[in-house]
């Protein structure tokens, strides 16, 4: 039985992380047979979604140098209609952690020409 981390995502926008409420978050994790979506959520008014559990590589893969990728990683697409929308490619859990990620939103009205654009952001995986 595989080993399981814990996901919650915290979406804001502005440097005073002004919580925003109604943004649909989507979590998927490519495999052979293309992308599965593993949960979509609404954030609440605190700006957060209640946690995801996905499925890890059991901890003993993380204790040894040169282990390939002991932790699974999953995409996290943020899309609201007031805001531009965000995928986050490869964030990173690990068994028996929860991890948080936050989301920065930059709303429409400051970039219009964003209202049909995804803005990328790629985790670079860590070296363990």
């Amino acid at each position: 039985m595989p080993a399981t981390g814990l996901l919650t995502v915290r979406v804001y926008t502005s440097d005073a992380q002004l919580p925003i409420a109604g943004a649909a978050v989507t979590i998927t994790q490519e495999t052979k047979n293309g992308s599965r979506l593993l949960a979509s959520r609404i954030t609440d008014e605190s700006g957060k979604i209640t946690p995801v559990r996905v499925d890890t590589p059991e901890l003993s893969g993380s204790l040894s140098p040169g282990t390939n990728n002991p932790f699974a990683i999953v995409n996290v697409l943020v899309d609201h209609p007031d805001y531009e929308r965000v995928l986050i490619e490869n964030v990173q859990l690990f068994p028996g952690i929860l991890t948080q990620q936050n989301v920065d939103l930059l709303p429409i009205s400051v970039q219009p020409e964003a209202w049909n654009m995804t803005e990328i952001i790629d985790i670079t995986k860590q070296e363990l």
